[in-house]
């Protein structure tokens, strides 16, 4: 029955189509994703890591050539394509940093979100497998478009590329749309921005109470429970803080509201009270920018606003609050920063949190 599956598996993954002639090809993913926003510009295709499809006019080609190989297969693609350079907007893709051992033209890779070691929890995380990857072949991109400085501390003995600091691709994007449309007036709230993982993929659909695992970090399996459970400490202290103060505090989720868990797990860990705003994929920053004030643990988009000129918090202490030592997923890591600062706290009680948030507002 598994070799069936895996027969199935295989066979639906084939595809009769030729790839597009254009002079940008995106690796990874069967259509263009945040790369649409260069389609001013180039011609853009995209080239599907073989594991997504696998198109059987590229494979007859590459097994002429007798390159009988999924390298040998992604250079029959490219050289279909008469692409000039490959973008990577999956980043966390390990083959992305061996492609360009195996293909004539530029790799260029585009981080899209903040970079950590976690892993799913019978996994290995980003960093060990670049370093793991590295033993057989280095690790190679002809440039790394990346945030900011915590990129180039974390991965220069990693990979050999350029470091290039260019921010956020969707947020630059944003920024010069936000230039010609005033605005909206934020309101005299705060939004405390989460990042919940999407509905279908949590066992039983819940994280409050869900023990199953869910990520890991060196030895230590982490559950649903576990690794969530800080947000419920930072949302009540934040709902302790507005209304001491007067303001309206509401939780912004990352998912739409067929897709996220955000609501059910907010009202039963802080109040049936609690408003939670969701969003289509996309309209983050639109809904973001309509605070006033900005709190995060560790969502990119906390990043990115904080880029755009909005008061961020960062209350990045998840896994300190499980007493875990490793410093990743704290602010600015691995950049040697003081635990606390003007707009971030090294604080893991819900006391803490209320001082750090009344001195910060």
């Amino acid at each position: 029955m598994m070799y069936l599956q895996r027969l199935w598996r295989a066979l639906s993954t084939l595809t009769w189509r030729k790839p597009s002639r254009c002079a940008v090809v995106q690796f990874g993913g069967v259509e263009v994703t945040a790369f649409s926003l260069l389609a001013d510009e180039f011609q853009i295709g995209v080239m599907p890591l073989v594991s997504e499809q696998i198109s059987l006019p590229v494979l007859f080609r590459a097994w002429t050539k007798l390159r009988i190989s999924r390298w040998g297969y992604y250079q029959a693609f490219v050289k279909m394509t008469g692409a000039r350079v490959a973008l990577v907007w999956h980043d966390t893709n390990i083959a992305a940093y061996q492609l360009r051992h195996h293909i004539e033209i530029p790799v260029f890779c585009v981080q899209n979100g903040v970079r950590h070691n976690l892993a799913p929890a019978s996994g290995k995380g980003f960093r060990d497998q670049l370093q793991q990857a590295t033993l057989s072949q280095t690790a190679l991109a002809d440039a790394y478009f990346c945030f900011g400085s915590p990129e180039p501390a974390y991965f220069a003995n990693i990979i050999q590329t350029t470091f290039i600091k260019h921010g956020s691709l969707r947020a630059n994007a944003y920024a010069i749309l936000r230039k010609s449309q005033s605005t909206n007036n934020p309101t005299s709230g705060v939004g405390f921005i989460v990042s919940f993982p999407n509905r279908q993929d949590i066992p039983g659909e819940r994280i409050l109470g869900n023990h199953q695992p869910f990520l890991s970090l060196g030895s230590r399996v982490l559950s649903y429970q576990e690794f969530f459970g800080f947000d419920a400490v930072v949302a009540r202290a934040l709902d302790t803080v507005c209304k001491e103060r007067g303001l309206h505090f509401t939780v912004i989720g990352k998912r739409s509201e067929q897709t996220s868990v955000e609501a059910r797990y907010f009202c039963k860990a802080v109040s049936d009270q609690v408003e939670v705003l969701t969003h289509k994929k996309g309209e983050g920053y639109e809904v973001a920018e309509r605070f006033r004030y900005l709190v995060t643990i560790d969502s990119t988009l906390g990043y990115e606003m904080l880029a755009l000129g909005k008061p961020v918090a960062f209350i990045a202490n998840r896994l300190k609050h499980l007493g875990i030592t490793d410093r990743d997923l704290t602010f600015g890591f691995p950049l040697d920063l003081p635990e606390d600062g003007p707009y971030w706290s090294s604080a893991t009680t819900e006391s803490e949190i209320v001082q750090f948030l009344h001195r910060w507002i």
